[in-house]
């Protein structure tokens, strides 16, 4: 599920690929502001694009991730008082649209704020089965608007519609936020199970072309509330705070200071020289 989640965003903040990028390619110069198309290159080939559509109000109706294996759709409903009430992802591979999943996510509000998302889910990517499952994640805030906490739950599965959001009540994983001026200055992701990590992260003063896609219940469900762009992030293990890589981004920016180039050097602790080198595009309406 967490899979899942992460590509619908985009808000992965740290790049961990194995490539370098000779790439020169030149994002577009257009002094828009709305973002249209984000492409990701390595070692100059497009590993990851996004695109994004809006209805007559602004607000996004559609985004889709092509990450050369597979394409994840993902198209967002609206209410008559122009709320986000659902979200529904397909996700299947370029090779076999066939064979995919499909989810269905159901958000739920308290004082204008997700509180919930209720996932159904269907996979018929098993040939001659169909597996079905229900999931859930729960947002938590303090006085402020964005959300502190993002808590994923482990789904229940069976090959029969029989569970429901209510069911799920085990955290698998949990994502916390900090925020400086706006911008997300510390993530921590806490698995259960698992190491945990968090990342200390840096900002310029310039617009992020992913706040300003409206709604605001958009930012919210990807854990993303950044107005301004990083300039560097750094990944600590949580159990002895021992720095485990930092990535740095050279920024280029339009007429209007929106992000239309970025540069990300991947290092690894102790590594002077960067391991990966992505190059992020961003073209606008």
């Amino acid at each position: 599920m967490k899979k899942i989640f992460s590509l619908l965003l985009l808000s992965i903040l740290i790049t961990n690929c194995s490539s370098d990028s000779s790439s020169n390619s030149n994002a577009s110069t257009s002094s828009g502001t709305k973002i249209k198309r984000i492409e990701e290159l390595q070692n100059g080939f497009i590993i990851k694009s996004t695109d994004y559509q809006y209805n007559s109000l602004g607000n996004i109706t559609k985004m889709v991730v092509n990450d050369r294996t597979n394409i994840y759709e993902t198209t967002f409903q609206y209410n008559s008082n122009n709320q986000m009430i659902t979200w529904k992802l397909k996700e299947y591979r370029v090779s076999n649209p066939s064979s995919k999943k499909e989810q269905t996510n159901t958000l739920e509000y308290s004082n204008g704020k997700i509180t919930n998302v209720c996932i159904d889910r269907v996979d018929n990517t098993f040939s001659g089965y169909t597996f079905y499952e229900a999931d859930r994640i729960l947002f938590s805030y303090n006085s402020g608007i964005y959300p502190t906490s993002i808590q994923h739950y482990y789904p229940q599965s069976s090959t029969a519609p029989e569970y429901t959001c209510a069911d799920v009540t085990y955290v698998s994983e949990e994502e916390l936020f900090e925020y400086v001026n706006g911008n997300t200055s510390r993530y921590t992701i806490e698995d259960s199970g698992f190491s945990s990590s968090y990342n200390i992260l840096e900002y310029d003063t310039k617009n992020n072309p992913l706040a300003m896609i409206q709604p605001a219940a958009f930012k919210n469900i990807i854990g993303r509330s950044s107005v301004n762009n990083m300039t560097k992030a750094k990944v600590y293990n949580s159990s002895d705070d021992t720095l485990q890589g930092t990535s740095v981004f050279e920024n280029s920016y339009n007429a209007n200071n929106f992000l239309i180039k970025a540069i990300e050097r991947y290092y690894p602790a102790g590594n002077p020289n960067p391991t990966v080198t992505t190059i992020m595009n961003y073209y606008y309406y």
